[in-house]
């Protein structure tokens, strides 16, 4: 008997010899050892976030990928697209659940954080790895989820943080801003067990969590230069420049020479006035482009470089995580598993940093993870297992990742100052005539 040896996912472990020794029927041999077994099988560098860790560690998100930090030889970026990267480059990381690619198929860049609370250990493989990790050159990490035992067990957990908490920013401080609001929680709960009495020979396992992401955010100022309604009719003998110093000087294509503050020789001018343009030189085109920006909320000061200003609105975000999980083992040596992972948020629309003008919405955007295992042992030596995984991800302006809803404003536009129509170019021919 040999105690104490901790069993990873993916990991090889040597034992190493076991000594017999001759006893009476009374005695017992206990052969421990203090120091951890090393890994002697295979020469490839991992690391195991082990369960006790995944359960107790504070996590400023509710992601499996900022265990990754805890990994030597990792360059971990929590919260970005690509959230670790192997120390010296060599190629991009591989990221897996239960063995099989959650990785984005339109741009290799991992697509599903699965909440820590249906992770049951992380291992991440740096180098030397096996050919059973042949994807990428990178990092291979693969992350498990749990599953249901022989006895029910379950959860409820709520995780909040709330810009009340944190002090204003000094931007916001030497600007004159308020806080920018910022809630965000992460709860839910999760349930596991057979499905049958506990404890009993039960064969068939279950394992489900439910996790809900609820943001709260607005508050935040937005500064543009817009155009003002003078330069909406041409007259731009009251523009400023970036730095808010007055700039009338506008280039007449049709007149020889320069346009500056040293000489206005070639520069614009109707009815003396410097910076005007004549009405009969307007071209529609460009006056309907102009519609596009709001009018200015601001009047134009000299040293002031913006004229609009908006503050975001409270904006409430939803997202959701369903995690299900199967085992069935109707023998000793066949097991099988079949999960799913879903992540969705509603179709809301987003208000933009120019209310009316560039609010937008996502379509039918969401992340779709299923996969199956089989394994068998088929003797003492052989042993056959068979993966499935599959990851539908669809997005259109922004690309929701899973762990929290995406606060996109880059999505389709949904007022009506977007549409070309309405904007004022029906009337201009398609280039391609095709091109409808």
């Amino acid at each position: 008997q040999r105690q104490g040896v901790e069993v990873n996912p993916g990991a090889r472990v040597s034992l190493g010899n076991l000594t017999l020794e001759i006893g009476g029927m009374t005695d017992t041999t206990v052969v421990k050892s203090e120091a951890p077994l090393i890994q002697a099988a295979t020469g490839e560098r991992s690391f195991t976030v082990s369960t006790e860790n995944v359960t107790n560690l504070p996590l400023a998100g509710r992601t499996y990928d900022q265990l990754l930090a805890l990994a030597p030889g990792v360059n971990s970026q929590p919260g970005n697209l690509t959230p670790a990267t192997r120390l010296g480059g060599g190629g991009d990381g591989n990221f897996m659940l239960d063995g099989a690619t959650v990785m984005d198929p339109g741009v290799n860049r991992p697509a599903t954080r699965v909440s820590t609370e249906a992770i049951s250990e992380v291992r991440i493989v740096t180098s030397g790895y096996q050919a059973e990790y042949g994807r990428s050159s990178g990092l291979q990490i693969n992350a498990v989820t749990k599953s249901g035992t022989n006895q029910f067990k379950g959860s409820i957990y709520d995780v909040e943080r709330k810009s009340a908490w944190n002090r204003n920013s000094q931007v916001n401080i030497l600007n004159g801003d308020p806080k920018a609001a910022q809630n965000e929680r992460d709860w839910g709960g999760s349930i596991g067990g057979p499905v049958g009495k506990p404890g009993g020979n039960n064969k068939l396992f279950f394992y489900a969590n439910l996790e809900m992401n609820p943001r709260d955010v607005g508050g935040s100022v937005n500064r543009y230069r817009v155009p003002t309604l003078l330069e909406r009719a041409g007259d731009f003998s009251q523009s400023l420049d970036n730095l808010g110093a007055l700039y009338p000087y506008i280039k007449d294509p049709l007149i020889s020479g320069t346009c500056s503050v040293a000489n206005t020789t070639a520069c614009f001018k109707d009815g003396g006035v410097l910076g005007k343009i004549p009405a009969n030189r307007l071209y529609t085109a460009g006056l309907n482009i102009l519609k596009w920006w709001p009018s200015p909320t601001l009047p134009n000061t000299t040293g002031v470089a913006y004229n609009y200003e908006s503050t975001d609105p409270a904006t409430r975000l939803l997202g959701y995580q369903p995690i299900v999980r199967v085992d069935y083992q109707p023998t000793q040596n066949l097991r099988g598993s079949f999960k799913f992972v879903e992540y969705q948020q509603p179709n809301d629309m987003i208000v933009g940093t120019m209310p009316g003008f560039n609010d937008s919405k996502e379509d039918n955007y969401g992340i779709w993870v299923p996969g199956a295992t089989l394994n068998w042992t088929i003797n003492n030596t052989t042993f056959a297992e068979a993966s499935f995984g599959a990851n539908y991800h669809h997005q259109e302006g922004c690309s929701v990742a899973g762990g929290a809803p995406n606060y996109c404003r880059g999505g389709n536009p949904t007022n009506d100052i977007a549409n070309r129509v309405t904007a004022g170019f029906g009337s201009i021919p398609y280039l391609f005539p095709d091109a409808t």
